[in-house]
């Protein structure tokens, strides 16, 4: 006989088990963002606050004081086509005859001649590969006036390897029997081996500045990524209108890079932007922009070494930066520009913290451009 106390004592825990479990799935239904907020497991401000205090390793600090809207640079914007830099080995067969008879009297002789192309200074190794049904006397193979085969032989399956230094673009090959009386050769299903290098080392890609655009320019950048699938060695040269831009083995996989290029290189009407390497390396994600007008801004530089820079692309470490404003100003309206690239800032708050993680390099150039007035009591990058 249960006690009058057991059933409610039951219900109680029966419909707090339904609460918690409804606060489970609740909680597991929320973003992450959310979630983290309400568990108190939220990280997302701990890293960035500790930067703003100064603790992290501080690459630029400037006090920048009041700044105000100027007269806006004009920019233009070239895409650049992807380029693939590369070699590879190929082997392919070509047929030269499907049946032939060499043969040769006391009176008279049928030389066979076959022709066929190759590109010399790519081929890696070249074989001849012939069946003889039968055949007697000495079978002779010249390729372009050169004896690379003698011998007597009945029938059966054969390869014989072609000189490479014999070899050009486009060559004679004849077959020719000899010795005493007569002699003949049935051959049938002749086929050239071709081994080759496929290189494409240099590509070239071009793109067009007009007269006011290049006689305004005051500044250009260059962005690009670049992949390779193995540890490279080679270095890649870019040249920008026949004048070297870059010349270094790059860094692979890692992201973006950016070069600063100067106007002097460009000229008005078709400009050629070369590629060369001896190694392999696709280049992505190529643009060109030139800025023109009459602004002019205040730089600010900063570098990393490389393994700082190799932790920041791989997200081991971050690089913050950190705006104080002076506390009479409401809006704060501003592009922060890095390396070319440009990121919005439209804030009311005295901090600010910014991350730069995708678009730094190992020698970054900042500018920041107002789009109102404010005042900036101090600037900062900050290594986390």
């Amino acid at each position: 006989m249960r006690k009058r106390g057991e059933t409610s004592a039951g219900n109680v825990a029966t419909i707090i088990s339904l609460i918690a479990l409804f606060m489970i799935v609740y909680l597991l239904l929320l973003p992450q963002a959310d979630r983290d907020k309400i568990l108190g497991t939220d990280t997302s401000q701990i890293g960035k606050e500790r930067i703003a205090a100064g603790t992290g390793e501080v690459l630029l600090s400037e006090f920048i004081g009041k700044v105000k809207p100027g007269d806006e640079a004009e920019k233009a914007t070239h895409e650049i086509a992807n380029v693939n830099l590369f070699s590879k080995e190929e082997s392919g067969f070509v047929t030269l005859s499907e049946n032939l008879i060499v043969s040769k009297s006391f009176f008279s002789s049928n030389t066979q001649s076959l022709f066929f192309r190759v590109e010399p200074d790519n081929v890696l190794k070249a074989e001849l590969f012939l069946i003889v049904d039968s055949g007697n006397g000495e079978l002779v193979v010249r390729v372009n006036g050169n004896e690379f085969y003698r011998n007597e032989i009945t029938s059966g399956q054969f390869i014989i390897e072609i000189p490479k230094d014999y070899l050009s673009n486009l060559n004679n090959m004849e077959l020719d029997v000899e010795g005493f009386g007569v002699k003949s050769y049935n051959i049938r299903d002749i086929k050239l081996r071709k081994k080759e290098e496929i290189k494409n080392r240099v590509a070239r890609r071009t793109f067009s500045v007009n007269a006011e655009e290049k006689s305004g320019m005051n500044r250009a950048v260059m962005r690009y990524s670049v992949f390779c699938d193995k540890d490279e060695r080679d270095s890649l040269n870019m040249l920008l209108n026949d004048r070297i831009i870059y010349t270094d083995v790059p860094f692979c996989n890692l992201g973006e890079d950016v070069i600063e290029l100067s106007p002097d290189h460009f000229k008005a009407g078709l400009n050629s932007l070369d590629f060369e390497t001896e190694g392999d390396y696709v280049i992505e994600s190529i643009q060109i922009k030139t800025f023109s007008g009459k602004e002019a801004l205040d730089e600010y530089f900063f570098a990393l070494d490389q393994e700082e820079f190799i932790r920041v692309r791989r997200g081991l470490s971050d690089i913050v930066a950190s705006f104080e404003f002076s506390l009479k100003d409401d809006r704060k309206n501003f592009v922060l520009e890095i390396n070319g690239e440009e990121i919005n800032v439209d804030t009311t708050k005295d901090t600010e913290l910014v991350i730069l993680n995708d678009l730094i390099e190992e020698e970054n150039l900042v500018r920041i451009i107002p789009k109102n007035s404010f005042e900036i009591l101090e600037f900062k990058v900050v290594l986390e």
